[in-house]
Order: structure tokens, then C-alpha cells, then sequence
């Protein structure tokens, strides 16, 4: 088995931006004050020069309009510093809010998103929903296939995700395999469970990596502002609590956190059919050699040849 690697703690990521905008805010500091010393010199200069323009020659005043000229590039050069200071402190900012690996807001971003949409929900009487995404088997990917193309697969989920929903809508990384997408202004659950079925299909679509063919499939938990609650880490923990009772309806599909037939679905037919129930599990193999035998080929051929 491929040991685990250790995975920084939401703390530990939260300690190390806190020292890296430190920094920066201290270089930014230094930067500005030395603008402001600079320009403090400048205007005294300047005064001194008009004071100098009454009783000097031409000589005297072309050497301190010199002197004057080289202070003002310096005092510009110095503020093209603080600029680059204040550049790189709001990219290390944003970077901070950031997942490294998906580069999707990470969950502390989520959080404040998801406070200022209920915030914003509870004034205008709109509603919002929770989707909790859960990527099935995919330890066994990691263990079977290494690190290396986990991690691949979880770019291409947290693009598929990216793809089914609105501009306006926030797909995160919580941890792990798991994912969260917030959607703002949906009236109807109608158009949640479109999101769902997108978000399914977008996971279904066969692709590869490397010499592997892998389909991905997730369970979704879903809950929904104001009807299930009012509080973001209420609404995640019950959307949590709706993706395994949709784990349990079968890999691939969803459930609302209120039960109800109308409320859940199971997930779609494979693609392929095989009396060898650990491949439907699966949903992968390193080549079409390597599928059972008794395994029917898919109508439409979604296999790259080797």
C-alpha cells in the first residue's frame, strides 16, 4: 500500500499564510515609510532650490536642479517598490484563500462566502443551496495508481464541478476528496437537481491519464437556505449527513437533507454492464485488456488505443 503523505491541517495552513503576510505587510511598511521620508526630503528641497534661484548663478542652480532630478528618480523608484510590495501582498492574500492543489477557494473561503450569501439571502428572500461532493472510491485510486495521479484526478473533478454551475456560484475544496458548491439565488429544488445531473455527468465522462482510462463518480448531499437551516456549518453538516444517505442509495447519486422519494434519486445506469459488481464500483481500469472478459463493450467506444 502507498503510504500516506502528510496533508497540512487547516490550522498549519492558516499559521503559514498568517507568517508569509507578515512579512509582506512589513516589507509594504518599510516601503511606504521610505516613500514618505523621500517625499518629505523632496519638498524640502524644493524650497531650498526656489531659495537658491534669488541669490545664486547660473552655475549654482543648474548642479542643485541636478541634485533635485536625481532625488525625484529616486523617490520613484522607491515607490515602484511599495507598488511591487502591495502587488505581491494581495497576491499572497489571495493565494492564502486559495486550494494549492484545485487553486479553488479553499474552505475557510467557502465560509465567508457562504456567511455573506445567507446574509444577503435573508434581505432579499432569495434562496440558496448547498451541494456536499463526495468523490466515490477514490482512495482506491490513490492506493492502486499512487499520489501522483490522485492528485491529477482531483484537478480534473474540481474542473468538472467548475464547468456545472454559474459564474456566480462557489465550487471549494473542503479536504480530501470532498467539495462543496454553493449556488445563490435558486428558487425551485428543480433547478438544484440540475445541478446535481450536470455535475454527474461532467464526473462521468471518461479520461485519461498517462496509460489509465478513469471515469470518476460522486455522491451528493444537498441542503437548502433557508428550509434546512440558517447557520453555514449547520447547512454543511446536514448536507454531509444527506451525501451518505445518498452513498447509500448507491455510488452516484443524490439526496436532499429532507427524505422524501421526490427528494432523492439513485444513481444512473452504467455504461458499461458486468456480472463482476467490483468494475461498476470501480469505475476504472489501466487498459481495456486489463477490463473482465465478461464485460460488454459500450456502443460508442470511449477507449484510446494503445
Amino acid at each position: 500500500m502507498t503510504p500516506l503523505r502528510h496533508t497540512p491541517s487547516i490550522e498549519e495552513q492558516r499559521a503559514e499564510a498568517a507568517r508569509a503576510l507578515a512579512g509582506l505587510q512589513a516589507q509594504g511598511n518599510e516601503a511606504r515609510a521610505e516613500v514618505s521620508e523621500a517625499r518629505a526630503q523632496l519638498a524640502e528641497l524644493n524650497l531650498e532650490v526656489e531659495a537658491a534661484e534669488k541669490r545664486l548663478g547660473n552655475s549654482d542652480y543648474a548642479q542643485l536642479l541636478e541634485a533635485n532630478q536625481n532625488l525625484v528618480l529616486s523617490t520613484l523608484r522607491v515607490q515602484a517598490d511599495a507598488d511591487v510590495c502591495a502587488e505581491s501582498l494581495r497576491h499572497a492574500t489571495q493565494s492564502a484563500q486559495l486550494d494549492t492543489l484545485t487553486e479553488l477557494p479553499n474552505r475557510e473561503l467557502l465560509l465567508d462566502r457562504f456567511t455573506h450569501a445567507i446574509a444577503m439571502a435573508r434581505r432579499k428572500g432569495e434562496h440558496l443551496a448547498l451541494l456536499f461532493v463526495d468523490m466515490n472510491n477514490f482512495k482506491t485510486i490513490n492506493d492502486t495508481l499512487g499520489h501522483a495521479i490522485g492528485d491529477q484526478v482531483l484537478q480534473r473533478a474540481a474542473r468538472c464541478l467548475s464547468s456545472a454551475v454559474r459564474e456566480v456560484d462557489t465550487v471549494s475544496r473542503h479536504g480530501g476528496d470532498e467539495f462543496l458548491i454553493l449556488l445563490t439565488d435558486v428558487e425551485h429544488p428543480s433547478e438544484i437537481v440540475l445541478v446535481a445531473r450536470k455535475v454527474t455527468s461532467a464526473l462521468g465522462m471518461p479520461f485519461r491519464i498517462g496509460d489509465h482510462i478513469l471515469r470518476l463518480t460522486a455522491s451528493i448531499g444537498i441542503c437548502r437556505y433557508p428550509d434546512d437551516g440558517d447557520a453555514p456549518q449547520l447547512l454543511i453538516d446536514r448536507a454531509d449527513a444527506a451525501m451518505y444517505r445518498a452513498k447509500r442509495l448507491g455510488m452516484g447519486g443524490y439526496a436532499f437533507h429532507k427524505e422524501g422519494a421526490e427528494n432523492e434519486a439513485p444513481p444512473p445506469q452504467p455504461w458499461l454492464r458486468c456480472s463482476n459488481p467490483s468494475f461498476i464500483t470501480m469505475w476504472w481500469w489501466p487498459t481495456m485488456s486489463d477490463a473482465p472478459r465478461n464485460c460488454a463493450k459500450p456502443t460508442n467506444s470511449w477507449y484510446w488505443p494503445h
